[in-house]
C-alpha cells in the first residue's frame, strides 16, 4: 500500500498540474487569440460607422462624389469587420459548445447578427441618396431621422463590444480559478508525497513539468503578440501602448506615419507631455486634468469627445477620436492602449457641411429680400390704384411702377431657373450662325442710354477677320448684359468700356468685356463665378448669380470664360465661342429667357 501511494501521487502530481494547465492555456488562448481581436474589431466598428455617417451627410449636403467614395470605403472596411467578427465569434462559439458549455441569453452570435440586420437595413435606407439629386434633397430633410438611426446602430455596437468585454472578463476568471485549483492540488500531492518521504523527487518532477508548461505558455504568449501585432501593423489607425505612468511602450506604424515619429522616439517618453499637451484652441492642459492619465489611473476604458487633438512630431494638431482600453492580467492593470483615428477629412467634410448650411440659409435671405422689395413696391401702388381717385397720369405711374416691380421679380426668378438648369446639365441653347459685330451693336444700343447716364463711353471694336459664330443670340445677349451692368457699376465717370470681338486662331471667335474700373482684388478672382457671392457684402444690388449665369451659358456653347484684371486698370472679361460646332442641348427642359441677369 506505501508504494502503491507513492506511485499514485507521484502519477497525480504529473497529471492533473498538466491537465489543468492545459485548460488554463485554452482559456488564456481564447482571450489572446479571439476574444481580444473581436473586441478590438468592435471598437473599430464603431469608429467605421461614424465615418461613413460623417461622410453621408457631407455628400447629401454637397452631392460632392468624393465623399459617396468616401462612404463606400468605409462601407468596404464595415464588410471586412463584420466577416472577421463573425468568424472570431463562430470559433469562440465552437469551443464553447465542445467544452459543452450552455449559451447565455444574449450570446454574441445573436448581438452580432442583430447588429449585422440592422446595419444592413440602414446601409439600404440611405442608398437611395446616391442615386438622384431629388433622393438627396429628401434625405437631406430627414437628416434627424438619419441621426437617430446612427445612435441606434452605435447602441447596437457598443452593447456587443461590451458584451464582448463580458467574455474576456469571464474566461480571465476561469484562467484565475484554473490556476488556483491547479495550485492548492499540487500543494496538496506535494504534501502527500512528502509524507511518503519522497518530497525531493516529487517537487523534482513537479518543477520540471511547470517549467515545460512555463515555456509552452511563453511561447504561446509570443505566437499571440506576433498575431496581435500583424493585426496593428495592417489597421490605418494608430495604436500607442502605454504604463500605468503613462509612458508610451509601443505604437504601430500607422500611428508613427500619422504622429511623424519614429517608434524609439517615442517610446519612454510621457504621453501626456508629447502628444496631448494642449487643446487645438491653444489652452495647455494640465496633467491632473488629462483625461487619459486619469481613466489610467483607475484602470477605466474612455472615449475621446466628438474631437480631439494629438500634436505632431513638427507641432501642428491632428484632428483624432481616440479610445482608451486597460491592459489586464488577471485582475491588475499593466497599462493602457489608446487608438486613434485620424479625423482631418472628416473635420473638413464637417466645416464644408456646415458652409454649404450657410450659404443654403443666405440664400433664402437673399431670395425673401430681393422679392419682398419690389412685392412692398407693387401692393403699395395697387393700394393707391384702388383706394385714392387718382388722375389718368398718376394712374398710369403707379401701373409702371408695378410693371418695373414685376419684370425685377420675373428677372430674379429667371436668373434662379437658370442657375438650377446650368447646374443640372439642361441650359438649352437654340443656336445659328450669327454676326458677332451685329450682336455687339445690339448689346451697346442697349446699354446706352444707361452708359450716357453714368458719363461712361461705351464703344464696340470688331476686328475685320472675325468669323460668323454659331451661337443663340438671346443668351449671348443676355450674357452680355450681366457683363455690362456689372461694368457699368464699377466703371467709374468718364471711364470707357469697350466691346471688342477678335478671331481666335481660325477655329473661333473671342469676345470681351474690357472696363476702364478699380480692378478686381486677388482674393476675389476664385470666387467670381460662384453663385450668391459678390464682392462687396455691405451693398448688395443682386443676388449675385450674374457671371454664373454667364459662364453657364457660355459653356453650353462649348465654349470657354476667362478673366483678367490688375488693381486699378481694370478688368477685362472674355468669351471664347466655336465657329463650326452645334452646341448640343444639355437637357429637355425648357431654355427660353432672356432676363437681364444679376450681379455677380
Amino acid at each position: 500500500m506505501p508504494v502503491a501511494f507513492v506511485v499514485l501521487a507521484v502519477v497525480a502530481l504529473f497529471a492533473v498540474p498538466a491537465v489543468m494547465g492545459r485548460e488554463a492555456a485554452d482559456a488564456q488562448r481564447r482571450v489572446t487569440e479571439i476574444l481580444d481581436p473581436a473586441s478590438l474589431q468592435a471598437t473599430r466598428l464603431s469608429m467605421v460607422q461614424a465615418l461613413e455617417m460623417s461622410s453621408f451627410q457631407a455628400f447629401i449636403m454637397t452631392g460632392e462624389p468624393e465623399y459617396k467614395e468616401a462612404y463606400d470605403q468605409a462601407l468596404a472596411r464595415e464588410g471586412q469587420i463584420y466577416d472577421s467578427l463573425k468568424h472570431l465569434i463562430q470559433v469562440d462559439d465552437s469551443l464553447k459548445r465542445q467544452k459543452g458549455e450552455l449559451k447565455l441569453q444574449g450570446d454574441l452570435p445573436e448581438k452580432l447578427a442583430a447588429l449585422f440586420t440592422d446595419a444592413e437595413s440602414w446601409h439600404l435606407l440611405q442608398h437611395p441618396a446616391f442615386l438622384s439629386d431629388a433622393n438627396r434633397r429628401d434625405a437631406l430633410d430627414q437628416v434627424d431621422a438619419e441621426q437617430d438611426r446612427y445612435k441606434e446602430i452605435q447602441q447596437r455596437t457598443v452593447d456587443l463590444e461590451n458584451a464582448i468585454q463580458d467574455q474576456v472578463d469571464q474566461a480571465r476568471l476561469e484562467v484565475q480559478a484554473l490556476e488556483t485549483l491547479q495550485g492548492r492540488i499540487t500543494l496538496a500531492l506535494v504534501v502527500l508525497a512528502l509524507l511518503a518521504l519522497v518530497a525531493v523527487a516529487l517537487v523534482g518532477w513537479n518543477q520540471r513539468v511547470l517549467a515545460g508548461e512555463t515555456q509552452d505558455r511563453r511561447m504561446d504568449a509570443v505566437l499571440a503578440r506576433r498575431e496581435i501585432d500583424a493585426l496593428m501593423e495592417a489597421t490605418g489607425d494608430g495604436v500607442i501602448g502605454m504604463d500605468l505612468k503613462g509612458r508610451c511602450t509601443s505604437v504601430n506604424r500607422a500611428g508613427c506615419e500619422l504622429l511623424g515619429y519614429m517608434e524609439s522616439a517615442l517610446k519612454g517618453r510621457d504621453f501626456h507631455e508629447v502628444l496631448h499637451h494642449t487643446t487645438l484652441d491653444g489652452q495647455a492642459v494640465s496633467r491632473e486634468e488629462s483625461p487619459v492619465l486619469a481613466a489610467l489611473s483607475r484602470g477605466e476604458r474612455i472615449r475621446s469627445p466628438d474631437m480631439d487633438v494629438l500634436w505632431r512630431r513638427d507641432g501642428t494638431a491632428l484632428p483624432v477620436q481616440w479610445s482608451l482600453r486597460p491592459l489586464v492580467d488577471g485582475k491588475e492593470v499593466k497599462g493602457a492602449v489608446l487608438t486613434f483615428a485620424d479625423m482631418t477629412e472628416i473635420r473638413e467634410k464637417e466645416e464644408a457641411l456646415r458652409r454649404a448650411v450657410r450659404t443654403r440659409d443666405e440664400v433664402v435671405s437673399i431670395v425673401s429680400h430681393d422679392l419682398r422689395n419690389p412685392l412692398g413696391v407693387v401692393g403699395a401702388a395697387a393700394d393707391l390704384l384702388l383706394d385714392l381717385p387718382l388722375d389718368e397720369k398718376e394712374r398710369t405711374r403707379q401701373a409702371a411702377i408695378i410693371k418695373r416691380s414685376a419684370e425685377r421679380m420675373s428677372r430674379l426668378i429667371g436668373d434662379l431657373l437658370d442657375v438650377s438648369r446650368i447646374e443640372a446639365g439642361a441650359l438649352v441653347v437654340r443656336t445659328a450662325h450669327e454676326d458677332v459685330g451685329d450682336v455687339l451693336e445690339e448689346a451697346r444700343s442697349i446699354f446706352a442710354s444707361q452708359a450716357e447716364n453714368y458719363s461712361v463711353t461705351l464703344e464696340v471694336r470688331v476686328e475685320p477677320d472675325v468669323p460668323p459664330v454659331m451661337m443663340d443670340r438671346d443668351r449671348m445677349l443676355q450674357a452680355l448684359s450681366n457683363l455690362l451692368e456689372n461694368a457699368l457699376k464699377a466703371t467709374p465717370v468718364r471711364g470707357r468700356i469697350t466691346l471688342r470681338a477678335s478671331a481666335s486662331g481660325g477655329d473661333g471667335a473671342t469676345i470681351s468685356v474690357v472696363d476702364t474700373g478699380p480692378g478686381i482684388p486677388e482674393e476675389a478672382m476664385d470666387h467670381l463665378f460662384d453663385r450668391f457671392w459678390q464682392a462687396s457684402r455691405q451693398d448688395r444690388t443682386g443676388a449675385g448669380l450674374g457671371l454664373a449665369i454667364v459662364r453657364g451659358i457660355v459653356e453650353a456653347h462649348q465654349g470657354t470664360m476667362s478673366v483678367e484684371s490688375q488693381p486699378g486698370r481694370g478688368a477685362v472679361f472674355r468669351m471664347h465661342l466655336p465657329t463650326g460646332i452645334e452646341p448640343a442641348a444639355a437637357g429637355d427642359g425648357n431654355g427660353d429667357g432672356d432676363g437681364e441677369g444679376t450681379d455677380a
